[in-house]
Parts: C-alpha cells; structure tokens; sequence
C-alpha cells in the first residue's frame, strides 16, 4: 500500500474532496471504485517515489465497479451531467468522468449505461481492478489504484481508440510508464533474477532501458490475462505503434532527449509489443 495520509489533502488538488463525494454515493458492498486517468497517474508517480513534474491536467476520472444498468443510474440520478459523453457529471464544482464496468458489461469491455443503448469502452477494466493496489490518502481515503502495467495497458488501449483522432496523451503517458520502468528498481529489479525475468536481458542485448520495456509488456500480459493480451497486441499494430511514437515528443516533462527520439520511442513499444503478444522478437512488420 502507498500511504499518503500524513499528507495535506491540498496536495492533491481536488482529488481527495471529489473522491469523498464518489464514496458517499457508491460506496457499497459489490461496487469498488478504481482511480484511473491522469489522477491515477500521478498517484503511481508519487508511490514510485518520483518527484518531478508531469504534464497537468484537471482530469478526474473514477471507475465504478456496477452489477447493472439500474445500479449506475442509481449512482448518478442527482448528479448534474456535463458535456455530452453522459458519463461526465459536475461534482464539487469538477468535472468527473464515472465509468461503470463490471457486471454492467454486455459483452465483456463494453458496458451499456443507458437505455438508448450508447456503449463505454471498458476493456480490461476488471483485470486491471483485480490486480490494482490500495492508496490510502488524507482525511481516511482509501482507493484503489492501477498498477504501472495496469495503467499502461488502459493507456494502450486508449491509444488504438483514439491516437489516430488527436487524443495523442495516451503516447506521452506510455512514455511516462517507460520512464517507470526504466528507473524504478520496484519495477525492474526481476531483471536481475535468473529464475524471474533476467532472460529480458539478452533479449535486449545487454541494454537495461530496453530490457525493462520488454518487462512492461511481460507484466501487461501477467496484468489482462492471455487472452485479453492477444486482442491487444493485434489492435495495436506496427502502424500504430508508429504513430504513436510520433506524437507528443516534444513533451518537455520526458527526463532525456532519448526519451523523445523517434526511432528510440518506437523501439520500446516494440518491445512492449512483442512480450505484451508473447512474440520473442520485436519488429514492425508483425
């Protein structure tokens, strides 16, 4: 657990305010709720022990675990909508996006909160929820939060959706995960455990930063399951990996000029890539 309680909820901004309001209306036995987005983000930052800047934003977004259509109108019924996704609600004078997943899903990855029929993309939100950690933060909150490979598989995710459409956030925040990996031996340090994941390291021709993004696409694999993996490596290929090394480069958040280079960018999601779907070589022509 990461335990931020002895912290002033001001650091924070927002976030331990918007997350009373949530619990005071969903928490209910059955219906956990999850941080995910850029609150979630920071959070995985701060509990690796990062301290630098990320790039900001006001985004607030909480998943909600549901049994049914029913019980997320339940939840919703006296907030007051904004925008027109019909899952954007103004709470604590905030924007917060509450996504239903969990029994709601019809088939599974797609949850149908309205009667009209207007669906959420979910995928994999239950097996990121399953292996999700527990923050504790002030005033008593307490909240489950993705892991770095549970978060970077949503990111991916996100990315197939929407990369193509402008939304190129979810690149930048890819690379942030990389980052993690890269520098963080909570993450990485398996890499040096023959009986664990040291084969990553000849994989990698001895190269330590590479190793551990091929580490990242083993624990994405670990985090969805095989199956879930599968759909995941063949939605995101070569040429969307290319894209997205692409965009957001010039991010003046990423530690190093390595981390914004195109060619090296693209290599590390190739490597995501190719132990995320199991292969064991990456390349673009997949």
């Amino acid at each position: 657990m990461s335990d931020f309680s002895a912290y002033s909820a001001h650091e924070f901004g927002p976030l331990c305010t918007v997350l009373r309001s949530v619990m005071d209306i969903t928490a209910k036995p059955g219906e956990p709720i999850m941080l995910v987005g850029a609150s979630a983000r920071d959070l995985i930052h701060r509990g690796l022990g990062f301290d630098s800047e990320l790039a900001s934003t006001t985004d607030i977004d909480i998943a909600i675990a549901v049994a049914d259509r029913f019980a997320y109108q339940s939840v919703v019924t006296n907030l007051e909508p904004e925008g027109d996704t019909r899952i954007r609600f103004r709470i604590d004078k905030w924007s917060v996006d509450l996504i239903p997943f969990g029994g709601i899903e019809n088939p599974s990855g797609t949850a149908v909160p309205h009667p009209d029929g207007q669906t959420v993309d979910v995928f994999a939100f239950q097996e990121v929820l399953d292996g999700a950690e527990l923050y504790r933060l002030p005033e008593g909150i307490e909240v489950r939060v993705p892991t770095a490979a549970g978060y970077a598989a949503l990111k991916i995710k996100a990315w197939v959706d929407k990369g193509a459409l402008g939304w190129t956030k979810h690149a930048r925040d890819l690379s942030y995960v990389c980052m993690w990996y890269q520098n963080s031996p909570g993450l990485n340090d398996s890499l040096y455990d023959y009986e664990k994941d040291a084969d990553l390291f000849e994989l990698a021709n001895f190269d330590q930063d590479l190793a551990s993004t091929y580490l990242l696409g083993r624990h994405i694999r670990a985090t969805i399951g095989d199956d879930l993996a599968d759909q995941l490596g063949t939605l995101w290929n070569p040429a969307s990996r290319k894209l997205m090394a692409s965009s957001e480069r010039n991010d003046r958040f990423l530690p190093s000029a390595k981390a914004r280079d195109y060619d090296t960018r693209l290599q590390y999601f190739d490597a995501i890539h190719a132990t995320l779907s199991a292969v064991q070589s990456p390349g673009h022509d997949d």
